[in-house]
């Protein structure tokens, strides 16, 4: 949580050290690259150039006449790598000043990031996993699979893997020792067989030397390690511990790491990166494709998908992190679906594999799992539980019936547009009959209900609420008229028409700056109307129309602060996220200022923390929040003129 990868430990999103350090020897001048921690030099590289892709991040070092390129390397790309628990750390080391020069490199990792608490007992050994490979793995004593205790994983293991060479040794021991060892140009110690021992006494860690010997001009040395964590299970649907699905290939993680093809994997995210970051480049420019790189890596960091070998398919899950710690809530999913429902492919739809146990929660089919929860409410759920454990029972839901029903017919009904396909949700008509009926029940005015922005509290009678639930009310529609049930479709078209004549009526505020209010029973207030964009990408032209989104956007441009566009006109935070999506509907004019707006935030916050979506637009700083996967969001104007064209 630094400008440089060595002013700070490496710490999880909350805060808590999960360290790895990085030091390397130039001429048995010893700098430490990565961390900052003790037992390592108080001396560092200089950092030069740090870049981040939507896969990988590459650092660019600089000390004594030597350059070290360290790139992190995760393939977060739709297919059934998704899952695929690997990160490579690849590092290139050339001399740039002419000159030869000796040159060794260290790597390490605590137990931290496997336990829940510090003092939890922790096991290392080493795996046999290939003659080719040296590997290594740490974890919990007592593995306690899918344990609900805080946010920190308390089970699975930890591997470090290199490939096997005469210029690499490998230890598992106490931390000093090892730093000591590289640092005082000695052989790592020999594994440490005090153990188990908590995590936190006498802290053992994994580490990696390489002797890279003389580095000439005009050459490039590289060395790589590979990270992995095998989680064991990853979820427990209502009883049934669900495995990550790359097991459903590889059946181990020994397996899946004596056959990880790593140049094959970073040369298809060198390919995924320059594809992504093109089109994020010709859509929005070069501060567009930053931020949304960023955005990336935090939306997809924040998914899992698991094998469901009840159904015999592949199922996924996604964290709201921070602001809850639930599984799979809705108006979580629903801000971050633009990234995942605009880049897919047809065998990994990430959010309809998402929406697929929510759906079978709802629709009362948890018992085959072991627990039986009956689900008899007329509106959608807010989520499955606490991660990693789903087992809400419908009375402890966070009720949100406008919000849900809405998010959950908006995106099902894309995933048809988009793909054209019925047949998934044939065990589900009657479900979503419910809360379509629900939907033309309550509108036009939601009356006193809570909405995804619940942190600012109640706002009976929400205009942007309504826009929802219209526009939730039309994609049942729409989902009617494919399924061939045109009258029922045309009837709920022609009331959803007459709805948005009524929400205009009531929501129009403003004599020289026309606009829709933030409640209907309150004048001179204003609110961004995010929840237009579906209209624009499912081309609902009979409801609303485009000079009601015009006007909205003009409004908006008029109520900009340095760093960002108010939420509503209550509060001078905002939200990174709806800001996007506002941002999508507009010109490109408008797009690129409120883009530019995001970025100068995400450049300027003084709060060193992995991003967040709610801050003041005064001052850039955090208003509470961090690392939520709603970023997706960012992805809205590439999924609505992807829509478009389509």
């Amino acid at each position: 949580m630094a400008e440089n990868l060595y002013d700070d430990v490496t710490r999880f999103w909350t805060g808590r050290p999960v360290n790895m350090s990085g030091m390397m020897s130039i001429d048995d001048a010893v700098y430490r690259f990565m961390s900052n921690e003790p037992f390592l030099p108080e001396e560092s590289m200089k950092q030069v150039n740090v870049s981040v892709f939507p896969t990988q991040t590459v650092y660019t070092f600089q000390q004594d006449g030597v350059q070290l390129v360290l790139t992190f390397s995760t393939p977060a790309v739709w297919n059934y790598l998704y899952s695929f628990p690997v990160t490579f750390l690849s590092y290139y080391v050339r001399s740039v000043d002419g000159r030869n020069h000796t040159v060794r490199l260290y790597y390490d990792n605590s137990a931290e990031g496997t336990v829940s608490d510090n003092s939890h007992f922790v096991v290392w050994e080493r795996v046999n996993v290939s003659q080719n490979y040296d590997t290594m793995r740490i974890g919990n004593f007592h593995q306690n699979y899918c344990y609900q205790s805080n946010d920190r994983i308390d089970w699975g293991y930890w591997f470090v893997q290199v490939a096997a060479d005469p210029s690499v040794s490998t230890s598992m021991a106490f931390t000093e020792l090892s730093r000591m060892s590289f640092i005082t140009n000695s052989p790592l110690p020999p594994d440490d067989k005090n153990q188990p021992r908590p995590c936190d006494d006498m802290t053992p860690a994994l580490a990696v030397a390489w002797d890279l010997g003389v580095v000439s001009p005009g050459i490039t040395l590289s060395r790589s390690l590979t990270l992995a964590y095998d989680q064991v299970y990853s979820i427990n649907y209502f009883g049934t511990l669900m495995a990550p699905q790359w097991k459903q290939e590889f059946g181990s993680a020994e397996k899946m790491l004596a056959e990880v093809n790593r140049d094959e994997l970073i040369m298809t995210m060198d390919s995924e990166d320059d594809r992504i970051t093109s089109q994020l480049y010709a859509e929005g420019g070069s501060n567009y494709t930053t931020i949304s790189s960023l955005a990336w890596r935090q939306a997809t960091g924040a998914t899992v998908a698991v094998y469901n070998y009840v159904t015999d398919e592949t199922w996924m899950f996604m964290k709201e992190i921070s602001s809850d710690g639930d599984v799979s809530t809705v108006d979580v999913v629903y801000p971050a679906s633009p990234l995942f429902l605009w880049n897919y492919n047809h065998s990994f739809s990430p959010i309809k594999l998402i929406l697929l146990p929510i759906l079978n929660y709802a629709n009362n089919e948890t018992a085959k799992y072991g627990l039986n929860v009956p689900y008899n409410l007329s509106w959608a759920p807010h989520h499955l539980g606490t991660w990693p454990v789903c087992d809400l029972p419908p009375n402890r839901q966070e009720q949100m019936p406008m919000e849900e029903s809405g998010n959950m017919l908006i995106m099902l009904a894309y995933l048809v547009k988009r793909d054209g396909d019925l047949s998934f949700l044939e065990p589900y008509w009657n479900l979503l009959s419910i809360w379509g009926q629900y939907l033309a029940a309550s509108l036009p005015d939601p009356e006193d209900q809570l909405c995804t922005d619940d942190f600012e509290g109640p706002s009976p009678h929400n205009s942007n609420l309504a826009v929802k639930g219209m526009v939730g009310l039309r994609a049942y529609a729409y989902l009617l008229e494919k399924k061939k049930e045109t009258k029922e479709a045309e009837e709920l078209q022609k009331m959803d028409l007459n709805f948005t004549k009524i929400w205009w009526l009531d929501s129009m505020d403003g004599l020289t700056e026309l606009h829709s209010r933030l409640q209907y029973n309150l004048h001179d207030t204003w609110s961004l109307k995010y929840n237009f964009l579906f209209r624009q990408v499912m081309n609902f032209t009979d409801i609303f129309t485009d000079e009601d989104i015009t006007r909205e956007l003009n409004f908006y441009m008029t109520r900009i602060n340095e760093f960002g566009i108010p939420l509503d006109d209550r509060q001078a935070y905002t939200k990174a996220d709806w800001q996007m999506w506002v941002a999508a509907m507009g010109t490109q004019d408008q797009f690129e200022t409120i883009t530019d707006l995001v970025y100068s935030f995400a450049d300027k916050t003084p709060n060193m923390v992995p991003m967040t979506d709610w801050y003041y637009t005064f001052t850039a700083e955090l208003k509470g929040f961090r690392a939520r996967p709603v970023v997706g969001g960012f992805f809205s104007r590439m999924l609505l003129n992807y829509a478009v064209k389509a």
